[in-house]
């Protein structure tokens, strides 16, 4: 495992080489930052619709957070640029409120989305079986990312890797930067 420091918004990152094409990334955001990611919940304003998967809330795109995210988005475009060793376009920022019970199947991203970034921002643990993070199957053993705020992983999507998230009793919130190879 390969670990590096890089600065991908406000902060030094830690950048920890799991699997191939794939990075965990510890303190992503500075405090203010992460705060505001925190409170996008209980924004006044702030609207959430039915994702394309069941029991996942997005973010509205009409709303002032919606545009912040963006920016944020937008403004990492070189240093993931680097990473990814490839020219990159920011696509979109989703902010998810997933809910008890949500999961997704196994599945790979669609290849335009060449580079992921998701960072976890606040987890409420249910009963029996808490809420985990996305698990990557493309090595053995799998590679389950922690669920913990301010932590995420980096996915460089060359190599269309079947990944799934096990539907957990609790709520949990993250943002997802997604980008394209120019």
């Amino acid at each position: 495992m390969t670990s590096q420091q890089i600065k991908i918004y406000d902060v030094l990152s830690g950048l920890e080489l799991v699997a191939p094409n794939l990075w965990t990334v510890e303190q992503c955001f500075d405090t203010t930052t992460f705060e505001w990611l925190a409170g996008i919940i209980e924004t006044q304003g702030n609207e959430f619709v039915v994702g394309a998967l069941k029991k996942r809330l997005q973010l509205k795109y009409n709303t002032q957070d919606q545009a912040r995210l963006n920016e944020i988005g937008l403004s990492q475009v070189t240093s993931l640029s680097t990473l990814a060793d490839c020219e990159l376009n920011f696509i979109e920022a989703k902010f998810w409120l997933d809910l008890p019970q949500f999961g997704c199947q196994i599945h790979s991203d669609a290849p335009e989305l060449y580079v992921n970034y998701q960072v976890y921002i606040h987890t409420s643990p249910g009963a029996d079986v808490p809420c985990v993070g996305a698990e990557f199957l493309h090595i053995v053993p799998p590679y389950q990312v922690e669920l913990r705020p301010n932590y995420g992983y980096i996915n460089i999507n060359s190599d269309l890797k079947p990944h799934w998230v096990y539907g957990g009793h609790g709520t949990r919130t993250s943002v997802m930067f997604q980008y394209a190879r120019v």
